[in-house]
């Protein structure tokens, strides 16, 4: 599948005008989007894969959705990364082959290195050490940003559970990241 990339020019049937509201909306959440992606993803390459599935099928189902609605094409890239990945497991087993990784524990969250690489590493360690119930919230809410009762549409939870969560992932990740802390000062 093909890469959308806003910044390049396409032809009239693709694009009728600049300003057309899901220009602007992929614009704004693509890189949050594809961040949100990588959780369940191989490759930066199968991210926006499920990014640019996931986007087209929500725009399609809601041409003229209002910003107050964009939050639910995080539970559309969530989706489509879970089929995505049922997808891939059948085949794997389909074509026999039990050592090909459908997701690679080691597949890096951030495009690229924060200042201090050897800060990064710890900071990713640590969330790959989160279950992925709380991860998914963090990210969502962190990088997202999204509101907790935008979390709880789009993961299809309470709110509480989302805010318990996020909460349970904060502490982790304190917990985690305190001894590394000391190490800086």
């Amino acid at each position: 599948m093909a890469t959308f990339h806003p910044q390049k020019t396409y032809p009239s049937t693709m694009l009728q005008t600049a300003t057309e509201p899901w220009t602007h909306c992929y614009r704004q959440l693509a890189p949050r989007l594809l961040l949100f992606a990588r959780q369940w993803m191989s490759s930066t390459t199968d991210a926006e894969d499920v990014v640019q599935a996931a986007f087209v099928k929500f725009w399609k189902r809601h041409p003229n959705a209002p910003p107050e609605h964009w939050p639910l094409i995080y539970a559309a890239v969530r989706s489509t990364a879970l089929d995505h990945l049922r997808s891939a497991d059948r085949r794997t087993r389909r074509e026999a082959h039990p050592d090909v990784p459908v997701l690679r524990e080691d597949a890096p969250f951030f495009d690229q290195p924060m200042e201090q690489r050897e800060d990064a590493e710890i900071a990713e360690m640590a969330l790959r050490e989160l279950p992925i119930e709380q991860r998914e919230v963090l990210v969502l809410r962190i990088w997202g940003e999204l509101t907790f009762a935008e979390i709880a549409a789009t993961l299809d939870e309470s709110i509480n559970t989302v805010a318990a969560r996020h909460r349970y992932a904060l502490a982790a990740l304190r917990k985690k990241l305190k001894p590394h802390a000391h190490e800086r000062i």
